[in-house]
């Protein structure tokens, strides 16, 4: 996957489109002043690792407690580069702005208790203007591999990203997602009952006439079937609110780029991260 691609799913609740592709993005006129609210805001910061992102039960590597102050200074120089700040739609992003590392993250290894040290900190809003969410984004270098057991977080960049939203947009995105839960949710459980009809007959004729109407409940929710929905919040619990009006997913994702890979336009996702109260 691509870490363009994870950011359009905060940016426009959509997986499917490309993020700040090759035409010209406008900002969110309210952008800069999203951002100035962020202004002393603590993030602790809880990364997973998994070995491999299919398996739920390989090795994986935890960094706990990793402690985040978002400043609104300008940098100029000594951080990692950015993917909005240093993409092809700079305008689209605050450009990288100052983080102070109150603590940094410790994982447990056969060797113990181990500190990460995190280098060249920096973060950035993105919000493309008419979307409904932005996204928050911290970025870092890593100087060396760290791992536990068969789990391995690579040297090189490493972002952290978490999808944002203003109530009235999150308010607007989960109606939405209701909408669509309950129309997939009834194409699904046409074609359930369907088969079981088809199961449950002898007759020949009406076998095949539940076989048909199970069919076009499948194909009618396979044309539905999107994953624009799925970095919406849905609970109170979900959020953290951040700044005026504005509404954090404690839901995000870990992306690296290695030094093999500089020079390319592909992110590797590697992993999830929680945000704590």
């Amino acid at each position: 996957m691509k870490f363009f691609a994870f950011l359009a799913a905060s940016l426009v609740i959509s997986q499917c489109e490309g993020f700040l592709g090759s035409f010209k993005e406008r900002a969110h006129p309210l952008l800069s002043e999203f951002a100035q609210a962020q202004t002393g805001i603590l993030l602790n910061i809880g990364l997973d690792i998994p070995k491999d992102l299919t398996d739920k039960s390989s090795s994986r590597l935890y960094i706990q407690d990793l402690a985040l102050e978002l400043q609104t200074s300008s940098l100029l120089k000594d951080n990692v580069n950015l993917p909005g700040a240093s993409g092809p739609n700079p305008t689209c992003s605050t450009g990288p702005l100052g983080i102070k590392v109150h603590e940094e993250g410790t994982f447990v290894s056969m060797k113990g208790a181990q500190t990460v040290h995190f280098e060249k900190a920096c973060w950035e809003m993105l919000w493309l203007k008419d979307r409904p969410a932005g996204s928050l984004v911290c970025g870092f270098e890593l100087p060396e591999d760290i791992s536990r057991n068969d789990a391995v977080l690579h040297a090189g960049r490493v972002y952290i990203n978490f999808p944002i939203f203003t109530i009235e947009t999150l308010q607007t995105a989960q109606a939405k997602k209701i909408e669509y839960d309950t129309s997939f949710k009834k194409c699904t459980d046409l074609q359930d009952e369907e088969m079981e009809k088809m199961h449950s007959t002898n007759n020949p004729l009406m076998k095949a006439v539940h076989f048909r109407n199970a069919v076009g409940a499948n194909e009618k929710a396979s044309l539905m079937r999107t994953s624009a929905y799925e970095n919406i919040p849905t609970s109170e619990e979900a959020i953290i609110h951040i700044g005026d009006n504005l509404l954090l997913y404690k839901q995000g994702n870990v992306w690296t780029k290695s030094a093999a890979q500089v020079g390319t336009k592909d992110h590797k996702l590697v992993g999830s991260a929680t945000l704590k109260n």
